[in-house]
């Protein structure tokens, strides 16, 4: 008999789901047609597998962990069979609970298909499993002199084959671009278990509809991933860091296109507003200075010889509007200025004990108006907003920050929330850049895509995954 479902709201909380087990003995024939070698209900291993980033508990029915491909066939199969639902799991780092057994079904984690499978560095590319951990492929290949560019924050402990299911980005994607932009090939199996091989490991591929690019970003609806052929570029000669402090928020936010305009391709454009600033100096003192509005990170890199006429080009936009701008050369002293960026997220636990993370994309000439709006949105609801990210692509990080032992303040949350998307919608902008949807942003989908759109990627979800057991309730309702 399944154990009882537990699932964990705060106030606020957006998740309204159908939680039930499945019908009749349905799990205790998958258990044993899978084996114990491949299925798992202890405990332990279920409360460990109940959560991701967003703070939810929802306890699984079960745990598989396959070793290999044919493995991830099998279980597919046989939830097809019996109708349990699976849900595809990384390291459970995703902020949109794409990771949580909503239906009480079965976790498949895939964390023990971690092999690096093949490095080509004649063709820069590389092949590898889903489990591997992104920042450890990042330091083997860059000790060849080699780049793998998408840099989520988790990347010491999110995988790839979640990477790829989310469609992750991170600082350096602003120049590099997205991991869509790194997947060559992808293998795996589709909802209903038939075996799937998409893409080419060519630079060109005109032969059909792009299926490889319909899986990524796919958060786990469609198929599961067992191998990857990832694309690498040379690794950058050089570069050169400037965290610039800004006197108001309009200066920092301008700054952005002034760059673009003056033929600036920066490697990562990041921004702190100043709330995020005084949050992080009181986690983790810097020595920032107090009596600015909004920090800019702005890194350039490429050949040695080319370092000495971008930074003058840069300091030339920065001068007569920045106040102060700190500039590092050596690895050492970026990382100094980049742990500044990395304790924004851990600091904000000094405005409130819960967060709402929304991941919000405008188009960069809206950035100043959208970041009025969110000032403005804070200001009606005297909520704790507090602001940063990947300027340079318009992806902001918007925290809401509250207290949940405050009812009258965790009530203002939702409504918050919904007039964050509405401004976004004003942009024409989408209500995630990466994230996901999941189950957070699933109520908030249909506004942002058009009817017809939204009506073909149901479709397209019930043709990879008639049977409906692949991450269901997921993105859809």
């Amino acid at each position: 008999m399944p154990l009882a479902i537990s699932v964990r709201r705060r106030p606020g909380d957006r998740l309204a789901l159908p939680l039930w087990p499945m019908a009749g003995d349905a799990l205790a024939r998958f258990a044993a047609e899978l084996g114990p070698s491949l299925f798992s209900a202890d405990p332990v291993g279920l409360v460990c597998h109940a959560y991701d980033a967003t703070n939810e508990f929802v306890l699984p029915a079960g745990v598989v962990r396959p070793r290999q491909a044919a493995e991830v066939g099998a279980v597919l199969a046989a939830a097809n069979r019996h109708g349990v639902p699976i849900v595809p799991r990384g390291a459970g780092t995703g902020f949109s609970g794409g990771a949580l057994a909503v239906r009480h079904g079965v976790v498949l984690d895939l964390q023990g298909m971690n092999r690096i499978l093949d490095l080509d560095e004649a063709a820069m590319t590389v092949r590898v499993e889903p489990g591997v951990v992104t920042f450890h492929l990042q330091e083997l290949v860059e000790a060849r002199q080699l780049y793998y560019p998408p840099d989520p924050a988790s990347s010491k402990i999110c995988t790839i084959g979640g990477n790829v299911a989310e469609n992750a980005g991170g600082p350096h994607c602003v120049k590099y671009g997205v991991t869509r932009d790194y997947v060559l090939v992808v293998e795996g199996f589709t909802g209903d278990g038939r075996p799937l091989r998409a893409g080419k490991p060519t630079l060109k591929n005109r032969a059909g509809y792009n299926l490889k690019d319909l899986l990524i970003g796919s958060e786990g609806t469609l198929g599961v991933f067992t191998s990857i052929l990832l694309r690498l570029v040379p690794k950058p000669e050089a570069a050169v860091l400037f965290a610039a402090f800004f006197p108001d928020l309009d200066a920092a936010t301008g700054m952005v296109n002034t760059l673009w305009h003056a033929g600036i391709n920066p490697a990562s454009l990041e921004f702190m507003d100043e709330a995020a600033l005084r949050a992080v100096e009181r986690h983790a003192p810097f020595g920032l200075p107090r009596h600015y509005q909004a920090l800019l990170l702005i890194e350039v890199d490429g050949r040695a010889e080319e370092m000495a006429g971008l930074r003058q080009r840069v300091e030339g936009c920065l001068r007569g509007v920045a106040g102060e701008v700190r500039v590092a050369t050596m690895a050492a002293e970026r990382a100094a200025l980049w742990e500044i960026r990395r304790k924004a997220s851990p600091a904000m636990r000094a405005f409130g004990t819960k967060k709402a993370n929304e991941d919000i994309v405008v188009p960069r000439q809206h950035i100043p108006a959208a970041m009025r709006g969110l000032r403005a949105i804070a200001e009606r609801h005297a909520l704790n907003i507090i602001s940063f990210g990947h300027i340079g692509d318009g992806n902001i990080h918007v925290n809401i920050m509250y207290d949940a032992d405050n009812p009258e303040e965790a009530r203002k949350v939702p409504v918050a929330i919904q007039e964050v998307f509405d401004l976004v919608g004003q942009f024409d902008g989408a209500v995630s850049g990466e994230h996901g949807i999941g189950i957070a942003k699933k109520p908030y989908l249909p506004r942002n895509l058009d009817p017809v759109s939204y009506d073909l990627m149901r479709s397209i979800k019930r043709i990879f995954d008639p049977n409906g057991v692949l991450n269901p309730h997921k993105i859809f309702y």
